[in-house]
């Protein structure tokens, strides 16, 4: 998927800032390789002759700037998790010098060991190109990140059984999660409990203490939460920046299929599809999001074929959230309202513009949307029924009750045919200059000037290039 301007500049300053947390330093190369590959590992291991078999030992004698380089074709089986306390790089070595996270696996043993992979703890750090399995600890199934950066890594199938986040647990510091599969991680209770809550974010959880967190260009598909637990793919209690990232087929026992939003979290140009709230015990509420905080924010996103078991198929809003330019369709609340978008706890303020809210399906009235509670506010949308200003809806502006007409929803595509009405009819922001939209075009293009309502802009026919 694309990357946003708005990503770029985030990455370019993250690293900027690295840099300069980092007083300059010679660096020293550390190499590790399978013991089958290095009868006599000679110290200090700083050439491939010399390489150490043991990774923990490496990490502990590296410093600021200092890179380890783990050999592929390998699966290194870990005793213990390891703690990276400086501003050094771990990463694979593949053919080339390139990341190999396919043939570069590191295992916690679960569930002959409970143990997780690494703990994070300097803004300089880096761990890079691994696939990380069978951890398992009570906050964070295969990775701690106190501070510091994870890219290019598979982290499948960890588990937690306390505090959250099967895959990555985010607490006191920020950094972030970059270019990774994070799948097959779940929040179950592996140690016995059954009735009581068992840890939220089945991929990743993020911590109110700490942050900005950013998970970018990631696949985050098929993670779960133990009983009673929130955020099957992500659950942000602090300051999580989530940017085209594809959240797929997760599920929460309790709510927020794919992501639990906090106060000040944003997700942009994301695809959240085919995850589900199961409602166990109770509530089933939010089958792609629950958004509860206020100033929380989803932009540019594509959230569709998601199912809660009672309210919110697609979205559950508490509070004042803002939903901006994106296209909610075919999500479905199996008991309740709201198969596109539920607000009807936790009132606040809330503001949705340029959104399309279609082809959802409710068992009540209301199917694309069920709103009875706050002041909200509703400007240049396409949905059904008409939104009219009532005790809870304050303020609604140009909204279109015409089909939207999608490409082709039997096989995903719900960009614009050319004669759409949500064409040209959106509210021009000023945050939309340079951006882009879900597909990567630019969100304001240069010929109409008008921005489309929904996640994706028109091409018109013909169309030789697009300015970004």
């Amino acid at each position: 998927m694309p990357k946003t301007q708005y990503l770029q500049r985030m990455l370019i300053g993250l690293g900027l800032a690295l840099a300069l947390a980092v007083p300059w330093a010679s660096a020293t190369n550390y190499y590790v390789v399978a013991s089958s590959q290095q009868p006599s590992p000679t110290p200090p291991w700083t050439n491939w002759g010399w390489a150490h078999t043991n990774l923990s030992e490496v990490v502990a004698a590296a410093r600021d700037t200092d890179v380890v380089y783990v050999t592929n074709n390998v699966t290194y089986w870990l005793a213990n998790q390891i703690t990276v306390s400086y501003a050094m790089t771990v990463r694979s070595w593949g053919p080339g010098g390139i990341y190999d996270p396919t043939n570069t696996i590191l295992s916690g043993r679960y569930p002959a060991a409970t143990n997780r992979h690494f703990t994070l703890n300097n803004f300089g750090a880096t761990l890079a190109g691994f696939t990380l399995t069978k951890g398992c600890e009570n906050s964070g199934g295969s990775i701690y990140l106190q501070n510091g950066l994870v890219t290019n890594c598979i982290i499948v199938s960890n588990v937690t059984y306390t505090n959250g986040g099967g895959g990555v647990y985010m607490t006191t510091g920020s950094g972030g999660v970059w270019n990774c599969k994070i799948n097959c991680n779940t929040t179950s209770n592996v140690l016995g409990a059954t009735t009581n809550k068992t840890g939220n974010g089945g991929g990743i959880y993020s911590a109110n203490s700490g942050g900005p967190w950013w998970i970018a260009n990631c696949t985050i598909a098929g993670n779960s939460t133990g009983y009673g637990a929130e955020g099957g793919g992500i659950d942000s209690r602090g300051t999580a920046i989530i940017s085209n990232c594809w959240i797929v087929s997760n599920l929460a026992s309790y709510s927020a299929g794919a992501i639990r939003m906090a106060a000040g979290s944003t997700c942009y140009n994301s695809l959240l599809m085919g995850n589900t709230a199961e409602g166990y015990p109770g509530a089933g509420l939010g089958g792609a999001l629950r958004m509860v905080g206020n100033n929380s924010l989803i932009r540019n996103c594509l959230v569709v074929h998601n199912r809660a078991a009672i309210n919110g198929g697609g979205i559950k809003g508490d509070w004042s959230l803002k939903i901006q330019n994106c296209t909610i369709a075919s999500n479905v609340a199996a008991t309740g309202n709201g198969g596109g978008l539920d607000y009807s706890q936790n009132g606040g303020s809330p503001a949705i513009e340029n959104t399309i809210i279609w082809g959802n399906r409710g068992s009540g009235t209301y199917s694309n949307y069920y709103i009875a509670i706050g002041t909200n506010t509703f400007t240049n949308c396409c949905t059904s029924p008409n939104i009219v200003v009532n005790s809870y809806v304050s303020d609604v502006v140009n909204t279109i009750t015409n089909d939207p007409l999608f490409m082709n929803t039997a096989t995903n595509d719900f960009r614009l045919q050319a004669d759409s009405p949500c064409i040209n009819a959106g509210v021009n922001r000023e945050w939309m200059e340079g951006a882009q939209d879900y597909y990567g075009n630019r969100r304001i293009d240069t010929f109409r000037k008008t921005v489309d309502i929904g996640a994706y802009e028109y091409l018109c026919p013909g169309t030789l290039f697009i300015g970004h």
